[in-house]
């Protein structure tokens, strides 16, 4: 038997914000974490947080209101949102990032210009929310780097060289002279890892580099780390929760045991619950995701917090299985938007905006399960496509591997596919005269700024909005995925896991995704995840450390 005072289950965002905080004022913390690596869900995702009127926007100049932040909120979700939720993420996403700054290793920057989701609603902003984990050198975890979860070589990190959202305006400017200086100091740091025999890229970025500056700073404060330490239930005693056991080991939590292991996208018989097209439905997010912390709550008394206008915050995945059985999945955040990019259902029509941040509403409305983007060779060469890197880097091997598919016409492409080739050769033929005029007609591609930061802002005169005309055509099958599930446990404003009558159930709480979503699965802008992980861990982290002083 063994004892703590705070007992984390899950090493993402949430659970070691909670472990660092709690750690800080001077609690004896523990961190189980299911898998084999630490990180969690946070390490293979962007890392960026929204937090409005954070001091580094203060620093920056930006203007911004609270209160304008917290309606533009309440306007977006509408009646099914709590306010006292909303207010304790506003006023604590603030304090968080500049306690963090204080008594951590975390870091984050003020993020290159991005759009909140809903610009037609008052309040929304297109700068100044949105922060950027700053990028860190993995050698300073020393023999802990190996224990840290590696990002997607699919998504940022080909071959371990791992990219960052600062990177980009120099991918944009390729092959100036700028660019290639840029590129070229990051590819000599990463031949020099290579040499000293490191697995990967030291040059850490996005949420990789947050969840090691996490990982850094857990270490710091004291707390006591464990993988491979599955929990399989929680402990009680005459209603209250009272520790974890791992094992047929008994864990015993003097303060509390916080709930944090990252939802249920791993789960087979919970998809099918809450996902449409669940069989063909691809998540992002780790294996490990298997719905535990939410499980186990349920199990000791806790309740779901309701019905929310979505279950998941979705993502246009496409995925290819590798020799050795590995599932590599990418979430097509950046290229749809780009001009000369268009996606199909079987009938080769398109159904939505490919530049909107809501297209997999777009598929489950119409059905377009799985659907098809379609590019021409100019597109491929110039912004890359799914799995293949600008440039083309790699699109032989992935027309080998029957990821992308190749043909000399669109007709010989849509017989390859499998869409009605007519249907798919009138729609090149309006997206070219749309991409001519610069106006989609059927979906406002590239209508509002949000499209317009992810397009080509050199494209002109639409920079969504390209010809397909150039052969050989390729296309790539897309699936309605999630980057998050947003179901979870009910929780009060300190975190604390509620049951059926309204009260809290002793000695629980939960963070990020085993809580239910406060933005109830209508998540107002990019960063709505990781932000809620910090925040709602930062809180219970906060609350715990409380109770430690009264106790």
């Amino acid at each position: 038997m063994s004892e703590f005072d705070v007992v984390v289950v899950g090493s993402g965002a949430a659970g070691m914000t909670a472990a660092v905080r709690a750690a800080a004022s001077g609690a004896k913390v523990l961190v189980l974490e299911k898998g084999s690596h630490f990180g969690g869900t946070t390490s293979v995702s962007g890392g960026g947080i929204w937090v409005p009127d954070s001091p580094q926007a203060r620093a920056a100049g930006v203007k911004d209101s609270r209160a304008v932040a917290r309606q533009y909120v309440l306007d977006v979700i509408g009646p099914s949102a709590d306010p006292a939720l909303i207010d304790a993420y506003l006023e604590n996403g603030p304090e968080m990032v500049e306690w963090l700054e204080k008594h951590s290793s975390v870091r984050f920057l003020l993020s290159p210009p991005s759009s909140d989701w809903y610009p037609d609603v008052p309040g929304s902003v297109d700068h100044g929310r949105l922060l950027s984990p700053a990028e860190f050198d993995g050698k300073k975890l020393g023999p802990h780097f190996s224990e840290l979860r590696p990002a997607r070589e699919e998504f940022n990190a080909p071959a371990g060289f791992m990219i960052d959202l600062f990177d980009l305006p120099y991918l944009a400017e390729m092959p100036s002279a700028k660019s290639i200086f840029h590129f070229g100091k990051l590819a000599v740091r990463f031949g020099a890892d290579k040499l000293r025999r490191y697995p990967r890229g030291t040059r850490l970025t996005m949420g990789n580099a947050l969840a090691a500056r996490l990982l850094s700073s857990a270490l710091a404060a004291g707390v006591t780390l464990r993988k491979d330490a599955a929990v399989d239930g929680l402990l009680t005693r005459d209603g209250a929760v009272t520790g974890v056991r791992v094992g047929g080991e008994e864990i015993f939590a003097r303060i509390g045991v916080l709930l944090a292991s990252g939802g249920f996208s791993a789960s087979e018989q919970l998809r099918k619950a809450y996902m449409p097209f669940a069989e063909q439905h691809v998540s992002i997010l780790p294996y490990e995701n298997t719905g535990d912390g939410m499980n186990m709550g349920l199990e000791a008394g806790a309740v779901l917090d309701g019905e929310n206008i979505s279950n998941a915050v979705w993502a246009v995945v496409s995925k290819m299985t590798r020799p050795d059985g590995y599932v590599a999945r990418y979430a097509h955040l950046i290229d749809m938007s780009k001009p000369g990019c268009i996606a199909v259902n079987d009938k080769g029509e398109r159904f939505g905006n490919e530049a909107s941040v809501h297209f997999v509403e777009a598929m489950h409305g119409a059905g377009a399960v799985p659907a098809h983007i379609i590019g021409d060779a100019d597109f491929v060469k110039k912004y890359g496509m799914g799995m293949v890197y600008p440039g083309g880097g790699g699109l032989k091997k992935l027309i080998a591997a029957g990821y992308v598919i190749e043909a000399p016409t669109i007709g010989e492409l849509a017989e390859k596919i499998g869409v009605d080739a007519q249907g798919l050769e009138t729609t090149v033929a309006k997206m070219n005269r749309y991409a001519e005029v610069g106006k989609d007609a059927e979906f406002g591609k590239g209508d509002t700024q949000i499209d317009i930061e992810i397009g080509d802002p050199k494209h002109k005169p639409n920079p969504c909005l390209g010809r397909v005309e150039k052969a050989p055509f390729y296309a790539i099958k897309i699936y309605p995925g999630d980057g998050s599930t947003t179901v979870g446990l009910k929780i009060d404003p300190e975190c604390r896991v509620m049951g059926p009558d309204d009260r809290p159930v002793l000695g629980l709480y939960a963070a990020g995704l085993d809580a239910n979503s406060i933005w109830r699965g209508k998540s107002p802008a990019h960063g709505c995840n990781v932000g809620p992980a910090m925040v709602t861990g930062y809180i219970a982290g906060k609350a715990m450390a409380g109770a430690l002083v009264l106790a």
